[in-house]
């Protein structure tokens, strides 16, 4: 360690400073003490959920589901929700609260996890009052399908700490 080397040569020293008279050294003891007492440190997961496998399984299967097949690289949750093409919803007017709202969800535990959602109606808004209408999905219609992720990762403390994927977009005939 050359602190008092360096300490020494400082362009302004504090009025406290006091150059000590050899460098500071620490035994191998105390250095094991010192990693005990701080315990392991563990890296925060930044990384956002990656859809490695997100499509539409045969929508002609069964007239009034559709089914949506995902995995993702890691341990999260997905949310979908269905319109049909034809409401004027757009990829920008979906947000994710609408996504969540829908109330279709499945996780995964990992990357060779393939989970199915099955959706068989659609929310639509009540014109009437602020709550969500289910509609049956009706055979023979174009629905576009909105999906999104989180992980669940978690900070030192054990608290939620969730990444979000940006959502995706699966567009199948019904």
């Amino acid at each position: 360690d050359d602190w008092a080397i360096q300490a020494q040569q400082a362009a302004s020293l504090s009025p406290n400073f006091i150059a000590p008279l050899l460098p500071n050294k620490i035994g191998l003891p105390d250095s094991e003490l010192v990693k005990e007492q701080i315990g392991l440190a563990v890296t925060l997961d930044t990384a956002p959920p990656i859809f490695t496998l997100l499509h539409v399984e045969d929508p002609t299967a069964v007239d009034s589901q559709i089914a949506v097949t995902f995995s993702l690289n890691e341990a999260g949750t997905v949310y979908c929700r269905t319109t049909r093409s034809d409401s004027g919803e757009t990829a920008s007017d979906m947000s994710i609260n609408k996504i969540i709202a829908a109330g279709w969800s499945g996780v995964a535990s990992g990357e060779a996890d393939v989970v199915v959602i099955q959706l068989d109606h659609l929310q639509e808004t009540s014109l009437l009052g602020p709550e969500d209408e289910a509609v049956p999905l009706v055979e023979a219609t174009l629905y576009d399908i909105y999906c999104w992720a989180k992980d669940g990762a978690v900070d030192g403390k054990g608290f939620d700490r969730p990444n979000y994927v940006t959502q995706d977009y699966v567009r199948d005939r019904k």
